[in-house]
């Protein structure tokens, strides 16, 4: 529910990347969630089975998750997220991985991390520090509520935040500019 993420989600999005990546065809890439959801982070369902274990936890951030997100920020072409709904926890993690982050009025963000009983994983927590800074990330991070789009734009998580109903006519309007511009430097 609200596309929560479970191991074979992370297993596509790095094998989806990996390709996206080698296709020179391709300009820009959009990413988007399903049913009105962009992601609601860990299916928590799944713990027993993939992160019942300390060993298992480390080994599922450490690779699978991480090899996602490094997929999406080394792919060579620009990656635009085109957000609604929710975008929580892994979800926001991948948003981040973004170059640009389109989003929704409607958009829910957050890391409700404090609530799991364990941190974020310090590979994970570079792209949030590199992207909003240690007091923003450590609001989030130590806080873990949801907030608003607007808040989110305040924070420098997103690039625009636009009507709901717009959040795709923008974010195709943004891969339309990029894509419009020499390849050769979008991917520089």
């Amino acid at each position: 529910e609200l596309n929560a993420l479970n191991m074979a989600m992370w297993n596509q999005i790095t094998q989806h990347f990996t390709t996206l990546h080698q296709n020179q065809d391709l300009r820009c890439i959009i990413i988007r969630g399903a049913d009105g959801q962009f992601a609601a982070g860990a299916d928590v369902q799944e713990f027993a089975t993939v992160r019942n274990t300390l060993a298992d936890g480390m080994r599922y951030h450490n690779q699978t998750i991480a090899a996602s997100l490094k997929a999406i920020c080394e792919c060579q072409h620009p990656v635009v997220a085109a957000i609604e709904g929710v975008c929580v926890g892994g979800g926001l993690e991948i948003a981040i991985s973004c170059d640009i982050r389109v989003a929704s009025r409607n958009a829910r963000f957050g890391i409700p991390i404090n609530k799991l009983g364990f941190p974020l994983a310090p590979k994970e927590m570079q792209s949030l520090l590199s992207l909003v800074g240690r007091a923003i990330a450590s609001e989030i991070l130590l806080e873990g509520r949801l907030f608003t789009a607007d808040e989110a734009y305040a924070k420098g998580l997103l690039t625009r935040v636009t009507e709901n109903a717009q959040v795709f006519t923008e974010a195709h309007a943004t891969a339309r500019r990029i894509a419009a511009g020499a390849p050769l430097v979008a991917r520089a």
